[in-house]
């Protein structure tokens, strides 16, 4: 984790001494900051021990993983920045394999088709929400992990295709971005409204938490489903109206491209 950080730091400073350092936007240094903030604070942040004991909060560790620290990262276009802390033959080698054909840039691309990558995402989330499952992420350490994991790298997956980041740009249009986010938008939601109006505790391992603590493991668990569906889907509004201003700038570009277009023909 700690090393992810120094690593961008290390490629900034080196890119910031190159003649294309203007390429270098202080605004995506700034979106990565944010991003890697999140996922610390999710990972290794007190957050992660409460989480233990609440199910509220283990919910925001979730969508401070998911939809906060994910499409930050992605937006940040780190990987190019990450990769220039390594020595430049391993630098080198590393691009040549996601950059070229081959079975790592083929595995990618089908990783982050917009179907599978959807599929992976919105399955992931509601796989792990099962009872049983859950409560083994809680049980066992190494089942947590594999949690966190699958969340924060589905949810990689699933916001390449909108973000584009490098090494492979979006194919999908503006409209595309915005209906592929919006449909899972809404299993969210009824996910989180499923575990908030729930008629009975869903996870034994909270109420026993609770039993521990002195919560009340009824409201933790109202909590936590209103979290991931009222934060939650605030979040994914913001990011459906970013990406319809991106949709509306890129019309304008587009019409004032065909203008000049035009303009030449008749000249």
């Amino acid at each position: 984790m700690v090393s992810i950080g120094i690593a961008y730091v290390v490629g900034y400073r080196r890119l910031a001494k190159r003649r294309h350092a203007r390429e270098l936007h202080r605004n995506r240094g700034a979106v990565f900051a944010v991003g890697y903030t999140a996922l610390l604070i999710a990972l290794i942040s007190p957050l992660h021990t409460v989480g233990e004991e609440y199910f509220s909060v283990h919910m925001v560790q979730h969508l401070l993983l998911t939809l906060v620290a994910a499409p930050l990262l992605l937006l940040s276009n780190s990987m190019p920045v990450i990769l220039w802390a390594l020595p430049r033959d391993e630098r080198v080698g590393v691009g040549r394999l996601v950059g070229q054909p081959g079975p790592v840039r083929s595995t990618l691309r089908w990783l982050t088709h917009p179907i599978v990558a959807w599929i992976l995402f919105v399955g992931t989330q509601w796989v792990w929400h099962q009872p049983a499952l859950y409560d083994l992420a809680l049980e066992n350490r190494y089942a947590h992990y594999a949690e966190h994991i699958l969340f924060f790298g589905t949810a990689v997956l699933f916001w390449w295709p909108v973000i584009g980041a490098a090494p492979l740009h979006s194919a999908l249009s503006y409209p595309l971005r915005l209906a592929y986010t919006f449909l899972a938008w809404l299993p969210n939601s009824l996910l989180g409204a499923g575990i908030s109006l729930a008629r009975g505790p869903l996870y034994p391992y909270y109420v026993a938490a609770g039993q521990r603590n002195g919560a009340d493991a009824g409201f933790d668990q109202q909590l936590a489903g209103l979290i991931m569906w009222v934060p939650g889907d605030l979040l994914f509004a913001i990011i459906l109206m970013v990406l319809f201003v991106a949709f509306l700038q890129d019309e304008e570009r587009r019409a004032a491209r065909i203008d000049r277009e035009l303009d030449l023909r008749r000249g």
